[in-house]
């Protein structure tokens, strides 16, 4: 066969063969790689007509067949030559794959801030703002050559500013005085047990209390963890790594409820049942729910409020050593009244705790009025 007749003879095989694997193969609902449901069929209808061509383009590249193969054949083609800070996550060195900085404005940002601590005010309870850096902002020196700048430094300065009501601890220099831990994990942009450790132990500084030792944690360590930072890289060949968690024995009780659902009850803030699903990370208090209780009758503390998103899920546990009862809330799913809570539940402190990726663009700090 002559040489140069045969790129054109893959090319005509691939358009012909493509179609017919696109219409053959049964059409997926769920990408267990991605961790999310797949565009669904475009419907023609006179209110669907202004973005028909949008769906269809959405649902074509969904359901493409091999499009695990292409994505990743592309990920690491940017990668090797010399394009990987043009994506929205970096392959960094040690097969860390870290979040791109926001690069929005720090409008959204400040509104929240300002909502936040004027619910503090209202309040008046004793408040603790936790933001918490990204993994590019504290593991710098794991970051590609020409990566985008990062911004926790300025939000930090910003949240002092506008949240004058509520303590507010850099912890970007407490994790950075804990590095000789594995602070993030390398396949997600949360941080691991050990990291939420420091958090709860810098917590516990500004509140002039002194934090559990390392060695009153039983930590077990779970294989096979692949977090959201690899379900939307491409970058399949990154290798899996541990989850671990660290438990004191505490007699910790969780109560999950959710709109128009009975309450479910657990006996630990570990959901080991989830190791064998899709994302392990849900082994942490079940992953996202609007509103969960935990409870804790050998502590001599009050009752925290804590107004969240998925960071607290790991962070939660520690502080539950502290408190009576902890009440986690997340306003992208709560609709009621969160100061009725207060009464609700006797609380007599105050805590938010965010990634600042979230806080930067999120905009569901308006349900606290």
């Amino acid at each position: 066969m002559n040489r140069l007749r045969f790129p054109a003879l893959v090319l005509l095989l691939a358009a012909v063969l493509m179609p017919v694997l696109f219409f053959a193969l049964p059409a997926k609902t769920y990408s267990a790689t991605e961790r999310r449901y797949l565009a669904e069929p475009p419907v023609v209808s006179p209110e669907t007509l202004g973005t028909l061509g949008e769906d269809f383009e959405d649902y074509l590249a969904d359901h493409f067949p091999g499009r695990n193969l292409f994505v990743g054949i592309n990920a690491y083609w940017n990668f090797l030559t010399g394009r990987n800070t043009a994506g929205t996550v970096y392959h960094g060195k040690d097969d860390y794959l870290i979040g791109a900085p926001k690069g929005c404005t720090t409008d959204q940002l400040q509104t929240n801030l300002e909502r936040f601590d004027r619910f503090a005010e209202t309040l008046g309870l004793s408040a603790t703002f936790f933001l918490i850096p990204t993994a590019g902002d504290v593991l710098e020196d794991l970051l590609p050559v020409g990566h985008a700048p990062y911004r926790y430094d300025e939000c930090l300065s910003l949240a002092r500013k506008n949240c004058p009501h509520m303590e507010v601890p850099d912890l970007k220099q407490a994790l950075l005085a804990a590095r000789d831990k594995q602070l993030y994990y390398r396949t997600d942009h949360h941080l691991t047990s050990a990291g939420c450790y420091a958090v709860y132990a810098e917590f516990c500084r500004v509140h002039g209390r002194e934090p559990l030792p390392p060695e009153a944690y039983t930590v077990t360590a779970y294989d096979g963890f692949r977090g959201s930072s690899w379900t939307s890289s491409g970058y399949w060949l990154t290798p899996s790594e541990t989850l671990e968690t660290w438990d004191t024995g505490a007699p910790l009780r969780v109560t999950i409820q959710e709109a128009g659902q009975d309450d479910r009850t657990a006996d630990s803030v570990f959901f080991l049942e989830n190791l064998n699903s899709d994302d392990l990370y849900t082994v942490f208090l079940d992953g996202n729910h609007t509103l969960v209780r935990i409870e804790n009758p050998d502590a001599d503390g009050g009752r925290l409020l804590l107004v969240r998103d998925s960071y607290a899920h790991c962070l939660a546990p520690f502080l539950a050593t502290d408190y009576a009862e902890i009440i986690l809330v997340d306003l992208r799913f709560y609709r009621l009244s969160v100061s009725a809570l207060v009464e609700q539940y006797g609380i007599t402190e105050l805590g938010f705790v965010f990634g600042l990726d979230n806080l930067l663009t999120d905009a569901n700090s308006a349900w606290l009025s």
